[in-house]
């Protein structure tokens, strides 16, 4: 299945994914959207072997000087969704019309403690906006603010990219070209 995010195509790997959900254009979270002004989402859900994984994705390629208020105000942004997806899944179990198996799905690897929940923040930025040692000091900065602000929630928080990606082998993602 793949899915297409900020000028980012997102192949999930056949075999290696269950209940997969671009969440933030799901029915259900519109509802939510509607009823809570402000409400904020992650952009996909999904289940793999024993984890299930929240990824928000970014992708600053060639908007240096108009995001960099938001990348440094990254890591609350991402907590804020990840705290209204986790309620948005739990109305989603209570009220869904159209995808209550796979939110019931969510919620039990949520409600597991032997199951992994993976918060992973997808960054694209300009190759030549940092040098790799910067950027690698960056995304261990991005990880450990955001650890803490998840911290709550008992998490493992990846911070990935096109040369980073630590689930190569269920996830592939290829650049868009720009419209």
């Amino acid at each position: 299945m793949a899915f297409e995010e900020s000028r980012l195509r997102f192949n999930f790997l056949e075999g290696h994914w269950e209940h997969l959900v671009k969440y933030d254009e799901e029915k259900d979270y519109r509802k939510l959207e509607q009823s809570i002004p402000g409400t904020k989402g992650v952009d996909f859900i999904g289940i793999s072997n024993h984890d299930i994984f929240f990824f928000e994705v970014k992708n600053y390629r060639g908007h240096k000087i108009a995001s960099k208020q938001k990348i440094d105000e990254l890591e609350i942004i991402v907590a804020q969704k990840v705290r209204d997806t986790l309620g948005g899944i739990v109305g989603g179990v209570r009220n869904s019309t159209n995808r209550e198996e796979s939110w019931q799905q969510h919620l039990k690897f949520l409600g597991d403690k032997k199951k992994r929940l993976n918060i992973v923040l997808w960054i694209e930025e300009d190759p030549r906006h940092r040098q790799p040692k910067e950027q690698n000091i960056y995304s261990q900065i991005l990880t450990q603010k955001l650890k803490q602000h998840l911290s709550w929630l008992s998490c493992k928080v990846i911070v990935a990219n096109k040369a980073n990606n630590p689930i190569i082998d269920k996830l592939q993602v290829d650049f868009l070209p720009e419209h």
